[in-house]
């Protein structure tokens, strides 16, 4: 199973006996990226294997030059993580067989003295093994008897310091029952200089498993934190390289080191050969956004002021009973605070700082705030503050730099010390020896607004709403809202070598290195599916048999007869489509109007009387019941409908392969909220800072999410199903380009402007060409490669690269656009097999 080929001069270990030309082909651009040590922006069709493709290429990087750091593959899910993580282990478990074989074909040593001197086999890293850890929250990889089965993340954390801060273990030395066994288990063996772990992948599962071993039973959560300075691959969720507030960059940059060694090794102009993969990245800028953004309201200010009172009288504690403490903290302050490193990793981990590292000055904490009492007064003057700025009756928007100045007229707080307020509260947390730290979350969530307020001057815009969820109940919010996905992608992008984005959905290309300030882009490509016959057919239904107009935008929603021919065109294809079909909204709200109308007109009554009815909703244990008796619902023969919402959880993480999924529907163009102040905002700063028009942003940021819901029925090249896209505007040009290019392929012109009818009809005709036997060609020409295949079309490539100079080449010749490139070596493939 499996076979290696060359790309130039690099040697792919690829686990499977055929390959796609997909795959080739997006191979042929990663390397190129990581060849000029730059970074990539790709765009390939799901359901072809595009995460067996990037471990394939990567790790064989990684073999055939030693000096490139780890591979850091960020994803969003625990199931994606181990997913990606079995992947690799069939890589790396066939690279280790083929490096074997090579070991045991090559020719024998000298002999000594008449003797063959036996060699030894080599193992480990030798042999092609390697260390690979995925790491996910305490919740997801705790083993302690009673803390594991806690259900809530923030009570877990909370549960799991109590037993783990230094503190606490000092306080319950001979008492095990207030202790971590697990824990107490991974200090000893750091203290003994163990590696933890042999070589292999381990996913959470298998890290859980060894931490339930009575002959290992380390804490699995620490011991993963610890793994990813001695690993060649991480597998961990965006969060941990993008949230500053829970960053692990310093110990995933360099080559891998094993505990106890030096860490890190540093690439030309300060940045480390280490290559980092954001895979489903069509999402990526509002992760960035998210994780910079902190929103306040009057219940918050109200239970900062608890904590507050609370951290005042422990201070008045702490000075009658260990009065040394504080004056041991005021003394590193007045050292500076990151030279003197009095903060402990375990405690401080949840507390990390909200702004970048580098935007940090290196210099000790102002003195205003460097005893505790002084620096608890001064917050009590910013709550003040924020409370009395909550009291208005009407939206508003603000500068940092604005707001910062208020902040100092009124409250006597200037903006220096406003920039080290949350590293200042984190070292009086740890001071005071605080454990239930999600109980003072409030006060931490001020200190994250005024520390951004103070550090950055633009790409951010403070919001006062008074009415944020329904008009009539006052309820002000106070909300620091990033507007610069590129603030927090800038440190990965300077830290590290490569970095790569890629998803089956991240049309079009060129707008995530505008929006994220990407610099040193190399390779921008999106991928066409190949394809033998036809697997996809996507229809463009523009109105209904009476010639009306279908549209969710916002004049025609309360239309009857938009919603009628919803409804007839759902009932016609409950009628038409085998097994699953699956349809989404725009919106929850969206989703009610029209459900309360269909089921008025009896709608829903003749739907349910082909196929059943499964509805998506905010609650997440409902919506996850709904799938399982969805999926029964289909396994049955019966088939059956959901109903969901674009930008919901179905959406972004759930696949409807195979008969789970034989048409999806997209009611009306997801497009966002533009009533938004924080949109409104964005928009903005995007046509200021980008150039890039309101229009422009709305229809990319709709059509990416229209081809994400789109894309969640084909999962496999051998999988087939019907796309519709149900609403007028998806007819114009402006947002028909913005399809990507492997669904554009197989949109023919006559499936651009269809009524409902037709689209049911082209449907059927579709699916009944679909429902013939079919065997799938293989070698030139087929949509997949055998070796022998990819071998020939390799030489036929070079052969065109290589034409006589004597043929003057046309600009088009020059510089062959990849697409045109591929599609001339087919060509002269299947005329030299036909010589």
């Amino acid at each position: 199973m499996g076979f290696t080929f060359y790309i130039e001069e690099l040697r792919v270990f690829f686990p499977y006996d055929s390959i796609y030309p997909e795959q080739y082909r997006y191979m042929c651009e990663l390397k190129r990226a990581l060849d000029a040590k730059g970074n990539a922006v790709l765009e390939m069709p799901t359901g072809t294997g595009k995460t067996v493709t990037l471990f394939s290429l990567i790790t064989s990087y990684q073999w055939a030059h030693p000096e490139v750091g780890r591979l850091v593959y960020c994803t969003r899910t625990v199931p994606e993580m181990s997913k990606a993580l079995e992947e690799l282990r069939t890589v790396i478990n066939f690279r280790v067989g083929e490096l074997a074989k090579d070991r045991a074909a090559a020719p024998s040593a000298e002999p000594v003295d008449g003797e063959l001197e036996p060699q030894p086999e080599p193992t480990g890293l030798a042999a092609g093994h390697i260390l690979a850890v995925g790491l996910s929250a305490r919740r997801n990889m705790c083993v302690h008897h009673e803390v594991s089965k806690e259900g809530d993340r923030e009570r877990v954390d909370e549960m799991c310091r109590q037993l783990t801060a230094p503190f606490q273990r000092e306080q319950a030395q001979g008492t095990r029952d207030r202790l971590c066994t697990h824990f107490e288990r991974y200090e000893a063996a750091l203290s003994r200089q163990s590696q933890l772990l042999d070589t292999g992948i381990y996913t959470i599962e298998d890290l859980r498993a060894e931490g339930l071993k009575e002959e290992v039973g380390w804490c699995p959560y620490y011991a993963a934190r610890r793994l990813i300075q001695a690993s060649s691959v991480v597998v961990l969720n965006y969060q941990y390289v993008l949230d500053p507030k829970v960053s692990l960059a310093s110990a995933l940059g360099g080559a891998p080191s094993l505990p106890g060694q030096a860490h890190g090794l540093q690439g030309s102009k300060g940045t480390e050969p280490s290559i980092v993969v954001f895979d489903e990245a069509h999402n990526i800028d509002d992760v960035c956004i998210e994780s910079f953004s902190v929103k306040l309201n009057r219940q918050r200010l109200d239970q900062s002021s608890g904590n507050l009172t609370r951290l005042n009288n422990e201070i008045e504690r702490v000075k009658r009973e260990d009065a040394s403490r504080l004056q041991d903290e005021y003394r590193r302050l007045v050292q500076g605070l990151r030279q003197a490193g009095q903060i402990d990793d375990q405690v401080a981990e949840q507390l990390q700082s909200p702004t970048l590292p580098e935007d940090l000055v290196q210099e000790a904490i102002p003195g205003n705030i460097r005893r505790a009492e002084h620096f608890i007064s001064l917050l009590k003057r910013i709550v003040n503050f924020f409370r009395r700025y909550l009291h208005v009756d009407r939206a508003q928007c603000e500068g940092p730099l604005s707001v910062a100045h208020k902040l100092e007229e009124d409250a006597e707080v200037d903006s220096k010390s406003l920039k080290f307020c949350h590293e200042r509260l984190r070292s009086l947390l740890n001071t005071l020896r605080i454990t239930n730290l999600d109980e003072f979350t409030p006060i931490c969530k001020v200190a994250d607004f005024v520390t951004l307020l103070g550090t950055y001057a633009q790409g951010f815009t403070i919001i006062v709403e008074p009415y944020p969820e329904a008009q009539g109940l006052y309820d002000p919010t106070l909300l620091l809202s990033c507007l610069d996905a590129s603030i927090a992608i800038r440190p990965v992008l300077k830290r590290y070598q490569s970095v790569v984005l890629t998803s089956g959905t991240i049309s079009p290309l060129e707008m995530y290195p505008k929006i994220l300030g990407m610099t040193n882009v190399v390779a921008t490509e999106s991928f066409s599916i190949t394809m033998e016959r036809k697997c996809l057919c996507p229809l463009i239904v523009t109105h209904g048999p009476d010639q009306i107009p279908i549209s969710s935008r916002f004049s025609l929603r309360e239309d009857p007869s938009v919603v009628l021919n919803y409804g007839s065109l759902l009932e016609q294809l409950v009628q038409t489509i085998p097994d699953g079909l699956v349809c989404f909204f725009t919106s929850y709200r969206y989703l009610e109007q029209v459900l309360e109308k269909w089921y008025e007109t009896g709608v829903i009554m003749r739907v349910l009387k082909h196929k059943l009815l499964f509805i998506e909703t905010k609650d997440v244990v409902a919506t996850t019941y709904a799938l399982n008796l969805y999926r029964k619902a289909c396994d049955s023969g019966q088939g059956a409908v959901f109903l969901s919402v674009a930008r919901g959880k179905v959406a972004e993480g759930i696949d409807f392969d195979r008969h789970y999924g034989r048409c999806v529907v997209l009611f009306g163009v997801p497009f966002q909220y533009t009533l938004s102040r924080e949109l409104r905002a964005r928009l903005e700063f995007l046509k200021e800072h980008y150039q890039i028009k309101e229009s422009e942003f709305l229809n990319f940021d709709a059509m990416r999410q229209a081809s994400q819901c789109l894309g969640r029925v084909i999962r496999s090249k051998r999988d087939y199903g019907v796309m519709i896209f149900a609403d007028q505007r998806y007819a114009r040009s402006d947002k028909r380009s913005k399809i990507p290019d492997w669904i554009r392929t197989f949109l023919e012109p006559g499936h651009v402007f269809m009524a409902t009818d037709m689209a049911v009809e082209a449907a059927r005709n579709f699916l009944l060409q679909m429902s013939q036997p079919y065997e799938e060609l293989r070698g030139a020409g087929a949509s997949v490669l055998t070796p022998q295949a990819l071998k020939e079309l390799q030489e036929t490539e070079a052969r065109v690269l290589q034409k006589p100079a004597a043929q003057e080449p046309s600009a088009e010749e020059k510089d062959p656009a990849p697409e045109a490139l591929f599609e001339e070596v087919l060509r002269a493939e299947k005329r030299q097999r036909a010589v």
